[in-house]
């Protein structure tokens, strides 16, 4: 019985780190299609529009970070930052899941 548990917690670990990295690697394809154009991460990935992004989940929460790409005028109304506000839910989590890799 010990050892059934045990395989049953490596199997929900093993499928929780895979859900995981999926999420993360859709975040980044969300953010190469909607905002690499503009930000360029570890120097090398996107324009220089808007802001670096490298270690942008250092410096903000991830409600924060929600609120920027939901109403990016908000805090800066000459911004040329597009809203986000109608990604759908699924794709806002991707990308805000990926976004909170870069620390």
């Amino acid at each position: 019985m010990k050892r059934f548990i045990i395989i049953m917690a490596a199997l929900a670990a093993f499928v929780t780190l895979t859900v995981s990295a999926q999420a993360e690697s859709a975040g980044e394809q969300i953010f190469d299609q909607k905002c690499a154009m503009c930000h360029i991460i570890k120097g090398k990935k996107g324009g220089a529009i808007g802001p670096e992004l490298t270690g942008i989940a250092s410096r903000m929460k991830e409600s924060d970070i929600r609120a920027q790409l939901e109403n990016p005028r908000k805090k800066n109304p000459s911004t040329s930052m597009p809203s986000f506000k109608t990604l759908p839910s699924k794709y806002m989590t991707m990308l805000l899941s990926y976004l909170n890799t870069l620390k």
